[in-house]
Formats: C-alpha cells, structure tokens, sequence
C-alpha cells in the first residue's frame, strides 16, 4: 500500500470514526431526552392517583379491559396495589396482574422504608413500557404504565436518518482523506521528482526548490536533500581533480622511466650505444629512485583518495611512543639531520596509524628541507584544544605566497619543487587532522625555518609537564 493511500485509509477512518461518535452519542442523548420527557410526564399525573385508583376500583373486570385511559394522546395504564403487596387488575395497557409483578423497590415503598415515587422501564410480551409506581395516601400503591411504542417508532426513524448522516459522511470523509493526502504529499512527489531526476541526469549540481516555509518539514526535507547533493557534488569534484591531478603529476615520473628505460633498451640493441659501466650504474640508480618516488606517490594518492572511509577505530595510546615511531620511520632519510623528541608521555584515545602516518610526513617534510648537520625538533605537549605536536626546522622556511595554500593537494613550494616529492604528504596531514576533528597550521619559524603545529582533540588525559625546549619555537 503506498503511503498516500495509508494516510487516505487513516484520514478517512478517523473522520468516519468521528462521525459514527457523534451519530451514537447524539442517538443516545435524544433517546435519554425522550424517556425524561415521559418521565416528567408520568411524576405530573402524580395529584390525579388517587382518583385514578378509585375509579379503576370502581368499574367492573369487563369494563375494565374496554376501557383505555388516553393521556397526551398516549395510552396509559393503571394499576392498583393494595397494602399487602397483591397486584389488583387495572386500565389497560397491563392490566394483567402477572405481567408485573411486586419488584423488592415496591415492597420496599409499600413498607415504608423508602419513599416514592419509582420509575423503571419493563417489558410486557415483548412491549417496552415505562412505569411509575407512587404511594397513595390511605396505604398501597398505584402504577401508571405508559407504552414506548411511540418513542422507539420515533428513535428508529432517528437511527435511520442518523445511519444516513453517518454514510454520507464516510463517504465524504473517504473523498476528504484521499484530498488531504493527495494535497499533503504533492510537495513529496516534487521532491521525488526532482530526486529521479537527479539519478537519471547525473547532475548533482541541480537543486530542488524548497516549498512552503522553512519551518514545514517537506522545506526542511528539501533542504536536506540539497545538502546531501552538495556533499555528493563536492565529493565527485573532489575526485575528480584529484584524479586530473593525479594524471598530471604522474606523467612526469613515467616519462622518466620509459626514457630511462628507452636508453637502456637502446644500449643493449645496438652494440654501438653501449653505455659505460659508470653510466649504466648512475642510469640504474636514476631508475630506482623514479620508481620509488613514483611508488610513494601511487601510494599517496591511494590514502587520500581513501579520505574518511573506514576509518580506523580510535583507541587508546601513548602519544610518545607514537610519536617516537613515526620519528623512527624519517631518520634514515637523512643521516646527517638530527631529529629530537621532547615532551613526556601521555595516554590519549586517537587513530593511532593515521596519526602517526601524519606526523611522519611532517618529520619526513622537515629532514627533506634541512641542511646537513641541521636539527628537527618535535614536541609533544597538551594544551586546551588537546594533544599538540610541534615540528620545527631550520630550512628556508615557507614563502608568503605559498603558506595560503600548502595543505592543499600536489601543491608544491618554490623550495619543494628542486627536489622530489608528490605536494601529497602535507595534505595527508591536514586530512588526519580533519578526521581527528583537529587542525593543523603552517608558520615561519623565528630565525629561519618551519614551523608546523598539529593539534588532535583527547579525552582523559591528565596536565601534561611540559619540557624547557618547549617554551618557545
């Protein structure tokens, strides 16, 4: 069943059950109505019992059965108890001692433990009646029995017009929920419209106009659609540069390759080109060092390209010894650059290989960048935004036209671009750090250098004693 038809079947069965409410109590209150109209009637004859009583005692059995008592234009019956509880024949209708017999509220009257009058309904050979059973002066009681027929003739004809009522208004409850429905989901059948749109065409550039106001929930739906698609959008961009990117950077090391590759070949074919020793061992070492720069960068690009997918659990770890390790992964980059660690160890619940993938870009950025001899300094300390490390160095230091956009994808500085490298390892960094819901920053180190700062949020940690080397870049 679709969703219009549910909230048809549902508006429709709430109307309808309203309706059918209303009919019942209206059909009960006008029958409550007409029993109090002849109650009322019944109490005013209340004066005249007495008179009653002794003209029923008066006539004789047979003209009692051909008399009738008309009262209002109904008939009305009466009958005679006498203080000891027998019921002596009376006015038609009822005017058979057996058809009503001493109820315990009678007896009860006649003893004068309660006072009347009493009113009950009965039914006399399967005639309806109300009866009014009153007290009379000199002992005994009277009965006044008046026939229902005239109202239950007048409560069925009100049940049939109020069936009626209540059918017409099914049916119109029925046509009323298939509108609501209909009129409630047009703006969903817009949305959904515009959704199929969007799978068939491709375009995620395309938004969907957002009726109503912006508190309506379809307008709040809508705006969520347009968010998810920007999302979308922006991700397939992102993509898509970086695979333009990608396919831009990599053809310079396979160019490389197949040239270097092409001289060896060429020497091997033609006797006459054959390369030195010296030369062939340097073409050798030139061809190791294309394919594993064009490795590193094939892997680059994989672990950005990964982004935010599958994340790693974060877990809790000691940040020195994380830091430790990524340092350990960089020292042999550059024997002649000393890198030290300072800060004390702490426990902080982080991503930890993500995390030290990003630190080791940082260090390998900074030994990449030194003088021989130089020094890297690393440190590791808390602050309120969270765990911080620190990654100094005493290189050329970054440009002001290169600090806006150093994070970014294969961008490469005037200083990075003498020597190797993807522009993909800073980004990394910066996707870590976003992943960690933390932030990283770039600066001009004071006297020369760089001056590198990632900051990761952490959760029970305790204040950390910071080292002397750390009171200042």
């Amino acid at each position: 069943m679709t969703l219009r038809a549910r909230l048809a079947l549902l508006t429709s069965a709430a109307v309808a059950l309203a309706v059918v409410a209303a009919s019942v109590a209206a059909w009960l209150l006008i029958r409550s109505s007409l029993l109090d109209e002849i109650d009322q009637r019944l109490l005013s004859r209340i004066p005249d019992l007495e008179e009653m009583a002794q003209t029923a005692a008066e006539l004789p059995d047979g003209a009692r059965r051909r008399i009738s008592l008309v009262v209002g234009n109904e008939p009305l019956g009466v009958q005679t108890i006498t203080p000891t509880g027998r019921v002596e024949p009376g006015i038609p209708p009822g005017n058979d001692p057996e058809s009503l017999v001493l109820d315990q509220e009678e007896q009860r009257m006649l003893d004068g433990d309660i006072e009347g009058p009493l009113l009950r309904s009965e039914t006399i050979d399967g005639a309806d009646f109300r009866v009014m059973t009153a007290a009379l002066e000199g002992g005994g009681a009277v009965r006044l029995v008046q026939p229902l027929e005239n109202v239950e003739e007048t409560l069925t004809r009100i049940a049939w017009l109020l069936a009626g009522i209540t059918g017409v208004g099914v049916v119109a409850a029925a046509a009323l929920g298939w509108t609501t429905a209909r009129t409630g989901l047009r703006p969903i059948d817009r949305l959904v419209d515009a959704a199929e749109q969007v799978a068939t065409t491709k375009d995620l550039a395309h938004r969907i106009d957002a009726p109503g106001s912006i508190r309506d929930e379809v307008a709040r739906l809508a705006g969520s659609v347009n968010a998810m698609l920007a999302a979308l959008d922006d991700a397939r961009t992102q993509q898509r540069q970086l695979v333009e990117d990608a396919g831009h950077e990599l053809r310079t090391p396979l160019a490389t390759l197949r040239n270097d590759l092409g001289v060896l070949l060429r020497s091997e074919q033609h006797p006459d080109r054959t390369l030195t020793p010296s030369d062939r061992a340097g073409l050798l070492r030139d061809l190791e060092a294309e394919a594993a720069a064009l490795s590193d960068m094939v892997g680059e690009i994989v672990e950005l390209a990964r982004g935010g997918t599958e994340p790693e659990p974060p877990l809790e770890t000691d940040l020195r010894a994380l830091v430790e390790r990524a340092v350990a992964r960089t020292r042999r980059l550059d024997p002649a650059v000393t890198v030290t660690v300072a800060g004390r160890p702490f426990e902080a619940v982080v991503r930890p290989v993500v995390l030290e993938r990003a630190i080791a870009n940082l260090v390998r950025n900074a030994v990449q960048v030194s003088p021989p001899g130089g020094v890297v300094d690393v440190l590791l300390d808390e602050t309120a935004a969270g765990a911080r490390i620190r990654v100094l160095d005493r290189g050329p230091g970054i440009s002001d036209a290169d600090l806006p956009r150093i994070f970014d994808r294969f961008y490469r500085g005037q200083a990075a671009r003498e020597r190797h490298g993807s522009g993909l390892g800073l980004a990394i960094v910066a996707q870590a750090a976003e992943l960690h819901g933390g932030s990283v920053t770039a600066a001009r180190r004071k006297g020369g250098g760089a001056a590198f700062s990632l900051v990761v949020p952490v959760r029970d940690t305790e204040p950390a004693i910071l080292s002397p080397l750390l009171d200042g870049p």
